[in-house]
This record gives C-alpha cells, sequence and structure tokens, in this order.
C-alpha cells in the first residue's frame, strides 16, 4: 500500500512542526527500530536496543531531540509503501524537475551471510536511487544522544566519514552525499543534484561491545539491501495464513517481527515513548517493554500464522522472565527479563506536539 503526500512549500518553520503520528513509518533489525517520517526525516531511534537512550527523538521535541532527514530542497510530492512482503521502507520524491526513491532500512540476513564479513553491530542504510530527471537533495544529520542530553561535537574523519562517541560506542556516518560539519560541530549537512539511474548512499553504524566498523557504501550497501529483502521475503514466505486481506495480515506479522528482540524472543508492546493518548494530555507512557497481559494475544497471532519459532521463542522468555520474580508475577519486564523498570519524567523535551510529561521507563512495574 502506498500514501501520497500532496505537494506543499516548504517554509523556514517546518522543521518546528509534527507530523502526525499515523504518517510515521517503522524500520529495525529486530533489536531496535526507527521511525521515518513522510518527508524522509529519521525522528525516533534508540541504541543500541528497544528501551536504549534516543539517538535522534525529534519526535518528542521537534527543536532539541535530534533527526536525519533526507529529502528535496523546495516543492515536492511524496508516496511511500514497503518493498513487498519486506521492512524495507520506500519514499518515492516527485518535483518538478525529477523523480527518485529513498530506500530506508537496518540491514538484517541470515546468520551465514553475517559470517562472511564482519558487520557493525547497527545499522542504518539510506539508498537514494534517481528514476527520472534531476532532483537536488538535502541532508540533515543531527544526531542528540542520551533523549537530547548530550550534544556532542561531530569530528570529520575524510573518507571515514563522520563520528562521535556516545557513552562507549561509536556511531559513524558515511555519506556520497558531501556532508559539512556546521552548528558549532554539533550538525552537519549537504545537498546533492542526484540524476536518473545513479544510486548514492548513506549509512550510520553503531558499534559499542565490538570493534569499530567503517560501514560499506557503494556495491556493499546494494548487496546488504538486496540481502535483506531477500530475508524478510523468505520469512514472510512461511506465513501459513491463506484467507482475505493476506496484505495486511502479513504487514502485521511482519511488523510484530520487528517489535521482537531477537537475542531473547521477547516482544515489546510498541517501539515508542511518551506518544499521548491524546494531543496534549498527560497520558504519555513508555511501552519500549514486554506486558504479560498481551502476550496471549501476540503467541495466538504467532501460533496461526505458523511462525511456531517466534512463539516458541517468545513463550521461553516468558517463562524465564516469570521464574526470575517467582513466586511474584510482574505485569511488565524488560526484553531480558529484568522487572525493575523506574519511571522517570524528562522535562527538558516538550513532548510530541507540546504532550508533557515525557516518560521513560515505566510504573506499571508495581501494579498488581
Amino acid at each position: 500500500m502506498r500514501h501520497v503526500c500532496t505537494e506543499r512549500q516548504r517554509d523556514p518553520d517546518a522543521s518546528a512542526r509534527y507530523a502526525p503520528i499515523g504518517e510515521y513509518a517503522i524500520i529495525g533489525d529486530c533489536r531496535t527500530a526507527g521511525l521515518v517520517s513522510r518527508d524522509g526525516s529519521l525522528d525516533f531511534l534508540s541504541l543500541p536496543r528497544f528501551d536504549s537512550p534516543t539517538i535522534f527523538a525529534a519526535l518528542l521535541d521537534a527543536e532539541a531531540g535530534g533527526r536525519f532527514r533526507v529529502r528535496p530542497v523546495g516543492s515536492f510530492r511524496s508516496e511511500r509503501g514497503y518493498v513487498a512482503d519486506t521492512n524495507v521502507l520506500e519514499t518515492t520524491y516527485s518535483t518538478a524537475g525529477g523523480t527518485c526513491v529513498l530506500r530506508d532500512l537496518m540491514p538484517v540476513m541470515s546468520e551465514e551471510a553475517k559470517r562472511s564479513a564482519p558487520l557493525p553491530e547497527h545499522l542504518v542504510l539510506r539508498e537514494l536511487e534517481g528514476l527520472e530527471g534531476s532532483i537536488d537533495i538535502e541532508v540533515l544529520y543531527q544526531p542528540r544522544p542520551n533523549y537530547a542530553r548530550q550534544r556532542p561535537r561531530i569530528e570529520s574523519r575524510g573518507e571515514l566519514g563522520l563520528w562521535i562517541e556516545i557513552g562507549g560506542a561509536a556511531c559513524v556516518l558515511r555519506s556520497d552525499v558531501p556532508l559539512s560539519v556546521v552548528d558549532d560541530g554539533q550538525s552537519a549537512v549537504g545537498t546533492y543534484r542526484l540524476k536518473a539511474r545513479e544510486r548514492v548512499y548513506l549509512a550510520m553504524a553503531y558499534s559499542r561491545e565490538g570493534p569499530t566498523l567503517v560501514p560499506m557504501l557503494g556495491a556493499v550497501a546494494r548487496r546488504q539491501i538486496e540481502q535483506s529483502i531477500r530475508w524478510w521475503q523468505a520469512w514472510s514466505s512461511r506465513s501459513a495464513y491463506g484467507g482475505p486481506y493476506r496484505d495486511a495480515v502479513v504487514r502485521s506479522a511482519l511488523t510484530l517481527k520487528l517489535m521482537t528482540y531477537a537475542p531473547s524472543g521477547a516482544v515489546i508492546a510498541a517501539p515508542t515513548t511518551s506518544l499521548p493518548e491524546a494531543i496534549g494530555g498527560s497520558r504519555n507512557w513508555d511501552y519500549r517493554y514486554c506486558w504479560l497481559r498481551d502476550a496471549s494475544f501476540t503467541l495466538q497471532a504467532l501460533l496461526a500464522l505458523g511462525y511456531d519459532e517466534e512463539a516458541t521463542a517468545f513463550l521461553d522468555w516468558i517463562l524465564h522472565a516469570t521464574r526470575l520474580t517467582s513466586p511474584e508475577l510482574q505485569v511488565m519486564y524488560d526484553v531480558f527479563g529484568e522487572s525493575r523498570v523506574t519511571e522517570q519524567e524528562l522535562p527538558h523535551l516538550d513532548g510530541y506536539a507540546g504532550s508533557r510529561p515525557v516518560r521513560i521507563g515505566n510504573g506499571a512495574q508495581g501494579q498488581l
């Protein structure tokens, strides 16, 4: 399914407005996930796992939260969808001068493929492909780690990309689009004229546990996209569902898979925190955890679709997590089975469309 955005002329205040929540699309690697707006802005991403501090959080504070945006200069139309039976997002931009497509993903692949070459712990990969004419593209890179409580200085290392340090981790951005460090070293910007039949790449790698790896562009990046498409389509093909609305059912299954923390099998309730039940309201909770009351529905869905491996892994995680607190049964646990998830407020963030407070952690841990 694809969605069309009507043409609009940007103004200087455009970056301060909040996109409707329903216009965000999800990408992920079964360890964490990011939300991409209709104009190619990665506005929410936690690293290295779902409930980790954010590196981009414009979703929660359009001015201070940080983002990674790739879009045309000036007025444009956008149309979005996923590559069939995958979580590879495609945004097609149309301008008066031409058309191009932006592909966004966090690469996934088989264990065999992972052994063929060293890989970053996490990678955000963005591919721009010119389709017709030419389009001027603009890039804005604003890393704001730890829920925008840090503004690290970006270090340019030439061919090795743009580097920042995040609490012992390294984040490296390489780009075919020439980028200049601005804003006292706290942002990077660049423009590029993309022509038909041309492909350019931007790749952001995050490494904490292992050696820092510089992400590869060009043919290597294209191969990672192709591997990810094959992996997702192979996973989708395992579905046993043959009834009506198959596309919608498979899309829902793909979203459940994206919200699964692969190392433990836990399935989180949502990949975000502090999105309000009502705009301007205060019922803004952190749902990047696992609620046992939802588990029966998730298990039922996975089993009905034939995903026995995922269902078994989730059940094993439930048994592990509840054993840790036995004989007490907690309402919620984190992806490792930890039950102590202290809730706190972040008053320095405006909240989505002014919906305060922004919360991390969840006091539901104390509910009966």
